[in-house]
């Protein structure tokens, strides 16, 4: 199997590298490419068969952590979704205690930036 002569890979071609070619070479993992082995290492994980909740956990993890090196977590040059009006809840703490005036509704203020 050939690793390739490149000396450095970016996180996407070392996942396709790998799931191209699944089987771990005949070589020693010490002998490997870092690149190879983490990404590797990522894929065992993220297809390991075990029922134990921290291997699903791991599992979980390491699918997340594929799927977005691959798809991106929102779409490349796009800002992220911020909403234009803020709103901020006031909570009442002298609830239970006699007011001095009457009572004024000022636990929702909005504010519009």
């Amino acid at each position: 199997m050939s690793h390739g002569k490149g000396r450095h890979k970016s996180i996407r071609e070392a996942l396709d590298y790998v799931a191209k070619n699944p089987e771990w070479p005949d070589i020693s993992r010490l002998e490997m490419p870092v690149w190879e082995v983490i990404a590797r290492n990522l894929y065992d994980m993220a297809t390991s068969a075990d029922k134990d909740r921290r291997a699903v956990n791991k599992r979980i993890r390491a699918q997340k952590i594929i799927l977005n090196r691959y798809t991106g977590t929102r779409r490349t040059g796009t800002a992220p979704a911020v909403r234009n009006a803020k709103e901020v809840i006031l909570h009442d703490l002298t609830a239970g205690h006699e007011a001095a005036g009457p009572a004024e509704d000022t636990s929702r203020i909005e504010v519009t930036l």
